[in-house]
């Protein structure tokens, strides 16, 4: 129908009068590109014209409804359902319906059952009996259900109110409001508001079409590309030359598939347009909407209501969810507390902290954000109160007194992307208010699940920055739009056209005898026909490109390019004075002075040997990466726990002879119940009953195995237990911390390292380096017993569920199987016990002195020495440039 109206320019619209005329328009963006258009013709002769008004389809038809409602033969329902809250009753229709089937995508059906919904009301699809599939008979279940519910809340969603007012103005129940209307934007109109328009037309409406600014494009270019990276590279700068020559002109980037390509377009942008005269980078638009909950301010609103929800509940917290509130801010102390917020989060994590009481989380704002603290107390007593269940309407007014409360959103200044996503926090709170019809009464927690997934599901998109000379848009987008210049590309075959996507409830036959949009791959043929014409339009002079491949998988160009002669096009790179570059190679930071505190212990050294920048990063300039929060199920606890069992286990057990008779009287087990249990209410604090148990069974487990193995050793006894011991070598002062010491049958020692992790434990590649890492076992043996202390093995043993297993060097036979005699080991095979130690010795030294004298070289033995590294980015490797001798 679209293409039999009349065409009417903006000229003469003007020349309309503006109150006898409606301009509706597809969408909102098209009702602002027909504004500007009308703003064009302004100028020094005429400074003020009267616009007709120009209203996008939704908006038409909620003034419709409006209007609607003051009829009163019309009975309209007393409640309107959002899009969102169709999708809620959707969801809930359909798991009433399917409650048998459980593998049912309930979210996804939801979707597809509306889009359906829709599509049969707006194309009038008619399905023969003979046509009926299982999934449309599913479907007719599911939207009998859903209307029923509809009718039982005196409610209607948007496709029941569209469907009323089709049925008003065709009857006649509604009468014309302007004797003009003009149809802009338009590429088509289903049965249903053709309906609408013939309806309007009989009541002597004059139905008119809009005629586009732009004529074709007077050249035309195809650009071929390697790959879709190179595509978007020649793209950004095409348009820094354009823009270069041109600086008043307007340019405009069309893409495919710009939303997943997002990142890229801002790394090559920033790169190819560069920084303005006063050194600020050049702006440019792109118009990608995210979902408006990953908006800071956004996020700072959820997490403190989230925080918030859990304490009113009586209920701890975990770090995971304070820390991003802490982080985000948006409170009251902003700015001036939050290096005390910071410190908090950090705090936690570094101490592994499972959960936090609503009394410790008080008692600490009250050291490191006392202004915070008086207001969350507040704030908290008030929630606490008002925490029963209650309609979503009431919580939204209850969200936005919260919140009040905390000071959101902050004490500073906002900018204008911060402020207009505020704006739209808060008519998202409206909306969740407006949903009360179909959730009913709702707990606490419940409502903030509902206002984030609204939040996610809800796209956000600033303004457009008006002293942009370029946008970044999609191909719906870029529609209607005029420009000095435009680059379309991803003009592959498999974008235009693009692949039929059928409704799959609905059956494809009666889909192709309605030519409904997305259907088949003829009506997605005419889509992309119009779509690239529409393109050709939007400047004089238009680019055109494709990538030839897409890693290892060859492209094709669409068909609407393919015949175009592809075009040898180089770009050049803005131009720029090459500067000299000054190296300068610096490996040394100052020396250690007497007296100076380092922290770390052994890991100083060790370290050191793996890299000696991480060292001095790490322990001299106090750097380190965040730890991750801390999980319950941590493998840390785990390990904490089975050293503590060992570490009871030997201070009852003075010795194996001790372990023998407890053997002997069958009391093994029982020592160990009350050993783990002992250990678990210092470690475990924060497992639950079942998982704490659970653990505890495993680690008599372990120990238990662990103990047996400790029976066929030589006759020992433990002489330390957890034993700490300090170090000093010249300005440096180092603590080491042993799990176990043992003396032997013959007097020297044997030093023991419990290891429960799944990882390897075989010290030999380690210990035989140049630069030897882990070296607890070897710096205590080399460095600190000497003098009458002998030592005689060094033992890693393994307490693991899987396996208890024992590796190490020993210096005789000790009865501890897998241990290694210097002679097993290449590299030692020639040095004597002794002159093992020396070496060692020197080379622990001579690490001290390289770290106390500031070296600082950045370099590693072996890749995998910074496989834990929590300095990794100061240190500027990546995994193809790595510095390793």
């Amino acid at each position: 129908m679209i293409a039999t109206l009349d065409e009417i320019t903006v000229d003469e619209l003007s020349g309309l009068d503006a109150q006898k005329v409606l301009v509706l328009t597809v969408n909102n963006r098209h009702a602002r590109r027909v504004l500007a258009e009308f703003s064009a013709a302004l100028g020094d002769e005429r400074r003020v014209m009267p616009v007709p008004d120009i209203v996008p389809l939704s908006g038409w038809l909620r003034r419709l409804a409006d209007q609607l409602s003051f009829m009163p033969q019309a009975q309209l329902a007393s409640h309107t359902v959002d899009a969102f809250g169709a999708q809620l009753l959707w969801q809930r229709v359909i798991k009433e319906v399917e409650a048998d089937r459980a593998l049912l995508d309930v979210a996804q059906a939801a979707k597809l059952a509306a889009d359906a919904d829709r599509l049969l009301d707006d194309w009038r699809i008619q399905v023969p009996d003979q046509g009926l599939t299982v999934d449309y008979q599913r479907f007719q279940l599911w939207r009998e259900r859903y209307r029923s519910v509809l009718n039982e809340m005196d409610a209607e969603d948007s496709n029941l109110a569209y469907e009323r007012i089709h049925a008003a103005i065709c009857c006649g129940a509604m009468p014309a409001v302007v004797p003009v209307l003009v149809m802009a934007g338009f590429n088509e109109i289903s049965p249903r508001l053709a309906a609408i328009l013939e309806a309007q037309r009989e009541q002597g409406v004059s139905i008119l079409r809009l005629s586009q600014a732009g004529a074709p494009a007077q050249k035309v270019q195809r650009i071929a590309a390697p790959d879709p990276d190179t595509e978007w590279r020649y793209a950004a700068l095409w348009a820094a030359n354009r823009l270069r020559e041109d600086p008043a002109g307007r340019y405009a980037i069309v893409a495919a598939q710009l939303e997943a390509d997002v990142p890229l377009v801002h790394r090559y942008l920033r790169a190819a347009l560069g920084v303005d005269q006063s050194g600020r980078a050049m702006p440019y638009n792109v118009a990608v909407a995210r979902p408006l909950a990953e908006w800071a301010v956004v996020r700072a609103a959820l997490a403190w209501l989230q925080v918030l929800s859990r304490y009113a509940r009586k209920r701890p917290c975990e770090p995971a969810e304070l820390g991003p509130a802490l982080l985000a801010g948006a409170c009251v102390g902003d700015a001036s507390e939050a290096g005390g917020r910071a410190a908090l989060d950090a705090y936690w994590r570094r101490q592994a902290t499972v959960s936090v009481t609503a009394t410790q989380f008080a008692a600490s704002l009250d050291r490191h954000a006392p202004r915070l603290a008086a207001a969350w107390r507040d704030c908290l007593s008030a929630a606490t109160e008002h925490s029963s269940a209650a309609l979503v309407s009431d919580w939204a007014q209850q969200f936005r007194r919260m919140l009040h409360g905390l000071g959101f959103p902050g004490q500073g200044a906002l900018g204008s992307h911060a402020f207009q996503a505020l704006e739209a926090f808060d008519e998202a709170l409206d909306r969740l208010g407006r949903l009360a019809p179909v959730t009913g009464p709702v707990s606490f927690s419940a409502a903030i699940s509902l206002l984030r997934r609204l939040l996610r599901e809800t796209p956000f998109q600033p303004q457009r920055d008006p002293a942009a000379r370029l946008d970044v848009l999609g191909f719906l987008e870029s529609e209607g739009g005029r420009w000095d210049g435009v680059w379309v590309l991803g003009l592959t075959d498999e974008v235009l056209p693009a692949v039929p996507r059928p409704n799959p409830f609905i059956p494809l036959a009666a889909l192709r005898q309605a030519q409904a949009p997305r259907a088949t791959p003829d009506r997605e043929l005419q889509w992309a026909k119009t779509l690239y014409a529409s393109l050709l339009a939007c400047a004089p002079q238009v680019w055109l490109s494709h990538a030839l491949y897409e890693g290892e998988r060859q492209l094709r160009p669409s068909p609407c390019i393919a015949e175009l002669p592809l075009t040898d096009y180089a770009l050049s790179s803005p131009s720029s004075t090459p500067c000299t570059m000054d190296y300068l190679l610096d490996e040394s930071g100052p020396a250690l002075q007497s007296g100076s505190s380092t922290r770390g212990g052994i890991a100083v050294i060790d370290t050191q040997a793996r890299n000696p920048l991480w060292a001095f990063v790490k322990y001299r300039l106090g750097a380190r990466r965040l730890d991750a929060y801390a999980d319950i199920s941590d493998q840390n606890a785990r390990g904490v726990l089975l050293h503590r069992a060992a570490e009871l286990v030997w201070r009852i057990l003075p010795d194996q002879q001790a372990l023998t008779d407890l053997h002997q009287r069958d009391g093994v087990l029982a020592m160990l119940e009350e050993v783990v249990a002992q250990a678990a209410d210092e470690c475990l604090q924060d497992y639950g009953q079942a998982l704490r148990e659970l653990e505890c069974r495993r680690a008599i487990r372990v120990m238990h195995t662990w103990l047996m193995r400790e029976l066929q050793r030589a006759p020992f006894e433990v002489r330390d237990v957890e034993q700490r011991y300090e170090w000093q070598h010249g300005p440096l002062e180092l603590s080491l911390r042993l799990d176990r010491i043992d003396c032997l049958h013959d007097g020297r020692l044997a030093v023991i390292d419990y290891k429960s992790g799944n990882g390897a434990i075989d010290p030999r590649p380690d210990w035989m380096r140049e630069r030897p890492v882990n070296l607890q076992l070897p710096f205590y043996a080399a460095v600190l017993a000497q003098g009458n202390e002998q030592i005689a093995a060094l033992v890693l043993a393994r307490l693991h569920a899987r396996e208890v297993e024992i590796k190490g060097l020993a210096d005789g036979d000790f009865g501890m199987e897998g241990l290694s005699a210097l002679s097993d080991w290449p590299d030692f095979a020639t040095l004597s016990w002794e002159q093992l130690m020396a070496k060692w010795r020197e080379t622990i030294q001579g690490l001290a002195d390289e770290y106390a004298s500031g070296y600082a070289r950045n370099h590693s033995l072996r890749a995998d020495d910074l496989q834990y590294c929590d300095v990794l980015p100061f240190l500027r490797l990546t995994e193809d440039i790595a510095r390793v001798d």
